[in-house]
């Protein structure tokens, strides 16, 4: 009798332990804009995790032409307003052809009490076009 109630007392331990863990882990979360000009456009997709108070930017990936290896450039800027501040945090331009997958540093983060967004700006030498994805 003892021995069960041992045991069941240590399963119970354990699975209170394993239920734990995942109440610490983030939420990740993707998110994904468009734009268009004329034949020419691109997408962009925004990974970050929101855990401790702040959205963790994780990376981002990108595609852009009608045709998949178009060249072209990029410029990716990630930003957030609080009151009436606008706190840039990021930015990069980059060589493109067709689809960039870009990993982002650490450190950038975006508190859940302002309002944030990231914005793309394609542009293949004609035309040009910018995706914005909420940060939220």
């Amino acid at each position: 009798m003892k021995t069960a109630i041992r045991a069941g007392l240590a399963a119970a331990l354990a699975s209170a332990t394993v239920l734990a863990a995942p109440a610490q882990a983030g939420t990740i979360s993707q998110k994904t804009g468009v734009c268009t000009s004329g034949s020419f456009g691109g997408s962009f997709t925004l990974k970050y995790e929101t855990s401790g108070g702040y959205h963790h930017m994780i990376g981002a990936t990108t595609s852009s032409g009608p045709y998949i290896g178009d060249a072209g450039n990029l410029l990716l800027r990630i930003s957030y307003r609080d009151g009436f501040t606008i706190h840039t945090i990021y930015t990069r331009s980059v060589p493109t052809s067709g689809t960039t997958s870009l990993t982002l540093p650490s450190g950038l983060d975006v508190p859940v009490t302002a309002i944030g967004s990231a914005a793309t700006t394609f542009s293949n030498g004609t035309d040009s076009c910018v995706a914005t994805v909420p940060i939220t």
